[in-house]
């Protein structure tokens, strides 16, 4: 089971962009993340905050969980259950 929770997403009018952050529940972890969208058409950038232990994670799962993310932010939801 993954949860995705976006505990935050607002859009910043002085520099016409938005972002956004939150955390994943996955394995008996948390993983905190952020997210930026500069409305130019490359869509949004999620990075792991690097104070959390992202290393435990394999790539695979990692490509999953971004995509996951974007999905909910995309799709408007503030947490999402996978």
């Amino acid at each position: 089971m993954i949860k995705i929770i976006v505990d935050s997403q607002y859009y910043r009018d002085q520099f016409d962009d938005w972002l956004a952050g939150g955390k994943v529940e996955y394995k008996r972890r948390t993983y905190y993340w952020s997210g930026y969208n500069s409305n130019y058409g490359f869509g949004w950038e999620i990075e792991p905050i690097t104070e959390d232990n992202w290393d435990n994670i394999s790539e695979s799962e990692f490509n999953k969980i971004i995509t996951l993310i974007e999905k909910c932010i995309y799709e408007h939801k503030v947490e999402y259950v996978f």
